[in-house]
């Protein structure tokens, strides 16, 4: 397994929508985010990439939100991370637009 950070002091991330054409929910979030691009093979050697998201601050969500739920955790306790689905995408910004 590789786990490799892409700097993103901002992001954007599009989730698809149940239509039958394809409609995407795309989303900024202004609190602290890192993605990171992760390899993984399965115990038969396949292998597939995936992008993870952990939401460093979540202290201005809701306490009803569904990962609190699921976690059992309170806004603020700790990070929320998650896999994107393979049909769902993050924008960031590009390495040169970072350095001006």
């Amino acid at each position: 397994m590789g786990i490799k950070e892409t700097p993103a002091p901002t992001m954007v991330a599009c989730h698809t929508m149940p239509y039958p054409y394809a409609v995407f929910y795309c989303h900024y979030q202004e609190s602290k985010s890192r993605v990171f691009r992760v390899s993984l093979t399965g115990e038969n050697g396949d292998k597939v990439e995936a992008i993870a998201v952990c939401h460093m601050d979540t202290s201005q969500w809701s306490r009803n939100h569904v990962s609190f739920q699921v976690l059992g955790a309170e806004p603020g306790s700790s990070p929320i991370c998650h896999f994107f689905p393979a049909d769902n995408f993050v924008c960031v910004p590009s390495a040169a637009s970072m350095q001006e």
